[in-house]
């Protein structure tokens, strides 16, 4: 399973159109996300982290929303063990892509979440842009994951 951020920037909203969650984030920093997503698992895989609706997947209809963590209308904590219960984090293998604020609403139900993005956004970019160049860091980090898994979900 992989995960990503939302972001600020999304297509336009026209009265009641819906887009699909893959194709409503249109900021430079999502797109870099997902293409780094879609370098390291099926789509069918990829949820996005959004500020108003939890995990969605990716063909998912939205509307355009104004929604930040930590606003009135955002996602919980506590809703997002609901969301992570449903999708099977708790027995998965979970690389997260974006920024603190995301991962830390995710950590609390999956303690396992890997981080493998460090620094700012700058630099997020970069190593977005270096595992879809180079498929190894991608088999890098899945290695990771799985001894991170595997460290706290030991097998009797």
């Amino acid at each position: 399973m992989r995960a990503f951020a939302c972001g600020q920037d999304k297509q336009p909203d026209r009265g009641r159109q819906d887009y699909p969650a893959g194709e409503l984030y249109t900021g430079q920093y999502h797109r870099s996300l997902r293409r780094a997503a879609d370098a390291l698992t099926d789509p069918s895989l990829i949820r996005i982290v959004s500020a108003l609706h939890g995990l969605v997947p990716l063909d998912r209809p939205l509307h355009p929303y104004d929604v930040t963590l930590g606003s009135e209308r955002a996602i919980t904590t506590e809703k997002m063990f609901h969301h992570a219960a449903v999708e099977g984090l708790d027995d998965a293998e979970v690389i997260f892509l974006g920024g603190r604020e995301y991962a830390e609403l995710l950590l609390p139900s999956v303690p396992h979440l890997l981080l493998p993005l460090a620094g700012g956004m700058g630099d997020h970019r970069g190593l977005c842009r270096q595992v879809c160049e180079d498929p190894a860091r991608g088999d890098a980090w899945w290695a990771r994951a799985a001894a991170l898994f595997t460290t706290l979900h030991p097998t009797s």
